[in-house]
């Protein structure tokens, strides 16, 4: 029988990684002011499109607040990484997220063994290192 079980990948940070870390949060920063200008933008328009319907421009108001705070949280996040990531040594260990495996399960196999953290490490592009039985991740 097969089953699916989630794997925790974490890159190993390189000199190269740093800078290709870094490059992608700068590239999200713009993004989201590229996004934060353009939702501004819009409101403004659609405001003075429909200057006489106060409650239809109070409507739009609050949830063009709400998606302008969403985004703004986002880029402090941003920002929170970016200054992280200057902080951290070459050679950390920093979780990229998590992907599914199959893995096959037979009568008589230790339950706690198979369902124990599974880990990938990649370094420079490359699985370094596949470590099993650490802890579990949700």
């Amino acid at each position: 029988m097969q089953i699916i079980k989630k794997v925790v990948v974490k890159q190993i940070l390189t000199e190269d990684s740093k800078t290709q870390l870094k490059e992608q949060f700068l590239s999200k920063q713009y993004q989201l002011n590229k996004e934060l200008q353009q939702l501004e933008f819009v409101l403004h328009k659609k405001l003075k499109a429909n200057k006489n319907n106060v409650n239809y421009q109070n409507s739009l108001k609050e949830s063009f607040r709400r998606e302008l705070q969403r985004r703004k949280e986002k880029l402090r996040q941003l920002e929170l990484k970016l200054s992280q990531l200057d902080e951290l040594e070459l050679g950390s260990e920093i979780r990229e997220g998590s992907i599914q495996m199959i893995e096959e399960v037979e009568e008589g196999d230790n339950w706690e063994g198979i369902m124990k953290g599974t880990e990938i490490v990649v370094k420079n592009g490359v699985v370094d290192e596949i470590r099993k039985g650490g802890m579990e991740d949700d």
